[in-house]
């Protein structure tokens, strides 16, 4: 399978699973700009493990827009190097897995899209809003042994104190929370 299929059966997974959870608060919570809480969905398919995780800006920087001095520009590049330097994220020793691509999205990251997507960020930066979308794509030599996700964020984001995480896979589908006391998901 490759990297565009599994991301797509991730994206079935998840929109599977959301129908699942629609009925109940907390999944209409999980779409919402709630400061101090995040999202954290996980596919395990094959021999891939996906990451798709979301947050507001002010639970990663404490503030939701650009930039206004070097200080803030050191703190979104500190903010970018939790991601990309392996450890945000921790699968099972076990199952041998290698990350292999990440994508961060946001309006501190990314150059504006264009057309009705920049107005929507705008709206977002004006309103204080902002948030960061990360994926994260692993390759597993041993899926079967893929138990566990330590994750390493509270540490160094004191301002995230919930993470509500969505899990599927073989073993099923299942739903979460994880706080700085709690912050392994096991499966």
């Amino acid at each position: 399978m490759n990297q565009y299929q599994a991301l797509c059966v991730a994206g079935l997974s998840f929109g599977v699973m959301g129908v699942a959870f629609a009925e109940t608060s907390d999944a209409q919570s999980l779409a919402a700009h709630v400061h101090g809480s995040a999202t954290l969905q996980l596919a395990v398919d094959s021999d891939t493990l996906t990451i798709s995780f979301s947050s507001p800006l002010g639970n990663l920087l404490g503030f939701e827009r650009k930039a206004r001095n070097q200080a803030e520009v050191r703190q979104i590049q500190n903010m970018i190097n939790q991601f990309y330097q392996n450890n945000a994220f921790v699968p099972s020793k076990a199952a041998h897995c290698k990350l292999q691509t990440i994508h961060l999205e946001s309006l501190v990251i990314k150059k504006k899209p264009q057309a009705a997507s920049t107005d929507q960020r705008t709206h977002e930066e004006e309103a204080g809003h902002a948030d960061i979308d990360a994926a994260l794509l692993y390759q597993c030599k041993k899926i079967k042994n893929l138990r566990d996700l330590q994750v390493n964020l509270f540490k160094a984001f004191p301002n995230l104190h919930q993470l509500n995480v969505e899990i599927v896979s073989e073993r099923g589908q299942s739903a979460i929370k994880l706080t700085p006391n709690n912050s392994q998901a096991n499966w």
